[in-house]
């Protein structure tokens, strides 16, 4: 009796590689939306009363997303690298994130608004690396049905 699975049993890492990559980039994009609410709204000690509630539990999910955003990014590159595809753009989405990550709470301390550009090109960045990771898992895909 073998020990391994059979092939219909191992999960298509292709197809796994889309979800994430997907996944990725659902985030960016909650993400982005956050941060352009807070950025609008202003910070906590900028508002009086309600808005000033509000702009905290924008400011507090924006960082609770980046969090996950980071989470996100290693099971990407985890998939990527089992899949053997665009392991190099997943590797570069990671640190990206990791970077931009770190710009933002820069941002936090500093209300430096260089920073702030930043960090949105760090998602520009990261959701172009992702998108290319999404493409080349379709691409491997496409190639393996057709095959």
């Amino acid at each position: 009796m073998s020990t391994l699975p059979n092939s219909s049993a191992l999960p298509n890492s292709s197809a796994d590689l889309v979800r994430r990559s997907r996944e990725a980039l659902s985030a960016l994009a909650v993400q982005f939306l956050l941060g352009m609410g807070a950025n609008l709204i202003g910070a906590p000690e900028e508002n009086e009363g309600a808005a000033r509630v509000f702009a905290g539990i924008l400011l507090g999910l924006h960082a609770l997303v980046g969090i996950g955003l980071i989470v996100v990014a290693v099971r990407v590159w985890t998939t990527a690298r089992r899949a053997g595809v665009a392991q190099s753009a997943a590797l570069w989405g990671f640190i990206v994130i990791i970077a931009t990550f770190l710009v933002g709470v820069g941002t936090m301390f500093t209300g430096s608004d260089w920073l702030s550009f930043l960090m949105s090109v760090g998602f520009v960045a990261a959701a172009a690396l992702y998108i290319a990771v999404g493409a080349g898992a379709v691409v491997r895909q496409r190639s393996s049905v057709a095959g």
